[in-house]
């Protein structure tokens, strides 16, 4: 056991096996007080079922625990609790018809007046203490299910805190967030560290991995392959340690040869957007960069028919085209895979094939009568296209992971052989292998002649995957410009509407 007073929680030698796969293999690893933590890996690397151990959910086959140099034994989330760990999941476990106070004591008596009745007056003024404690500022008498995504999590870590938890696991937690929200939530998390707290952050967001923790673990295979200091590393070394591939191999080589041209905006406007003009070329791909709020995704929602033109033209197949609705712009070959793929893109709690096929019900169906085999068989053979891993496509795409999440919402317009393809955040929440093979499916699709407009927050990723960069500003076109030796920071330049 580490005899360092600093160390909060201590792990030696956990190991996990479940039937055919060695989860965890005699890992060992330290926390320390008032520190942020980064925790990061491939899906399947194993840090689920480390924090699933700690968590009290599965039980280690072998290996200790020790917290604050105790040994502790954790059999259940009560005994987490107890010892004064916390869990912050991606999907938040709030009662969204409660407000804030009643979720943050949600388990705790509430405070009472002399007539034994809740005083809501003491429970609000209790939460405002807390919340003034982590620096954060919410709305406390409307329903957290109308509260913003940053503010649900603002309130599950005021929760914690009500619980007096000294040590935080937070996975995933700016997924859905603005940039805005995220330096929010940043400021919670560094007021928790000042006070002493242990912050164990995991996220396939390596940016933000590096800006926020001292330290970060990574972990392959089931075992810790190393930790470093965040401020003698670099992205490039992380992915490294992460996949055993340098940053030069994540983005495959662009052998798509551009042809006509099959989109063109003349002077597009609406949404906020204004005086946008480009030429798409097939197999070609146009990345949109810009800063949050810059009209991005609107203008990918103009094209779609999702929000409405309201000067200028789009050019389709050398014809004027005005899309009415997005089943118009499907009908036309032009698809969008949205940004919130959970809950704008997919059915979760239906099958995969169902999921990919529910585009294409009408062609895959005699009259009233569906074709289940048929729209299997497909799907199958669709999903295998574009990498898709499930050992049963009748399983809910709800058990699958980010990335084969994606790849279902690729594979569901693939029947339809899309010629436009508008991409929003395609790898946000991804692991870092699952990027490599969508990548991959993104150059098939260019290869195949499909012309693409790519809006990616990562100036990495568009920078290895674009053929021309199209920046935009407040709505404003800043620039088109050829990829030929952009850098990130000349295309950030651009990004802040300078030119």
């Amino acid at each position: 056991m580490s005899k360092e007073k600093d160390i909060a929680l201590e792990i030696r030698g956990l190991d996990k096996t479940y039937p055919g796969v060695h989860a965890l293999k005699n890992v060992s690893l330290s926390f320390r007080k008032g520190e942020i933590h980064g925790l990061i890996g491939e899906n399947g690397a194993g840090k689920s079922t480390l924090v699933k151990i700690l968590a009290g959910v599965v039980k280690a086959d072998a290996g200790s625990i020790f917290i604050n140099g105790n040994t502790a034994e954790i059999k259940s989330s009560r005994d987490a609790r107890n010892l004064g760990l916390s869990f912050i999941h991606q999907e938040l476990n709030l009662v969204d018809f409660l407000n804030a106070c009643e979720n943050i004591f949600l388990g705790h008596p509430y405070p009472r007046t002399p007539w034994g009745t809740i005083s809501w007056k003491k429970l609000k003024q209790k939460a405002l203490s807390i919340l003034e404690k982590l620096g954060a500022k919410i709305p406390l008498n409307v329903p957290v299910l109308k509260l913003s995504a940053v503010n649900k999590s603002m309130v599950e870590i005021a929760r914690a805190f009500a619980e007096e938890a000294s040590i935080y696991f937070m996975d995933e937690p700016t997924t859905s967030l603005t940039e805005n929200e995220k330096k929010r939530l940043f400021s919670v998390i560094q007021n928790l560290k000042s006070m002493g707290c242990t912050i164990v952050y995991i996220s396939h967001q390596l940016d933000d991995v590096l800006d926020l923790a001292e330290r970060v673990t990574v972990m392959r295979d089931g075992s810790i392959i190393e930790t470093v200091d965040t401020e003698n590393t670099t992205k490039e070394k992380l992915i490294y340690l992460m996949t055993g591939k340098d940053l030069s191999s994540v983005y495959p080589a662009k052998n798509a040869v551009a042809g006509e041209i099959v989109l063109q905006a003349e002077a597009l406007s609406g949404a906020g957007i204004n005086n946008v003009s480009f030429k798409l070329r097939r197999g070609e791909i146009i990345g949109i960069a810009g800063l949050v709020g810059s009209g991005r995704t609107e203008l990918l929602k103009l094209i779609f028919g999702i929000e409405r033109i309201t000067g200028g033209n789009l050019i389709f197949r050398d014809c004027p085209f005005r899309p009415v609705s997005p089943k118009h712009s499907i009908r036309n070959r032009i698809v969008y895979l949205p940004e919130e793929r959970r809950t704008q893109g997919l059915i979760l709690n239906r099958s995969i094939y169902e999921n990919i096929t529910l585009v294409y019900l009408h062609e895959l169906s005699s009259g009233p009568f569906l074709h289940h085999e048929r729209n299997k068989i497909e799907s199958e053979k669709i999903g295998e296209s574009v990498r898709l891993k499930t050992s049963d496509y009748n399983n809910p795409v709800n058990t699958l992971s980010g990335g084969n999440q994606q790849k279902v919402l690729f594979a569901k317009y693939l029947l339809r052989k899309p010629e436009v393809l508008l991409l929003d955040e395609p790898t946000r929440g991804v692991d870092v292998g699952a990027r490599f093979e969508i990548y991959n499916v993104i150059q098939d699709f260019a290869q195949q002649g499909t012309g693409i407009l790519l809006v990616s927050s990562d100036f990495t990723e568009l920078i290895g995957l674009s053929d021309k960069l199209l920046v935009l500003f407040e709505g404003n076109q800043i620039a088109l410009i050829e990829n030929r030796g952009l850098s990130e920071e000349n295309l950030l330049i651009y990004c802040y509407g300078r030119n």
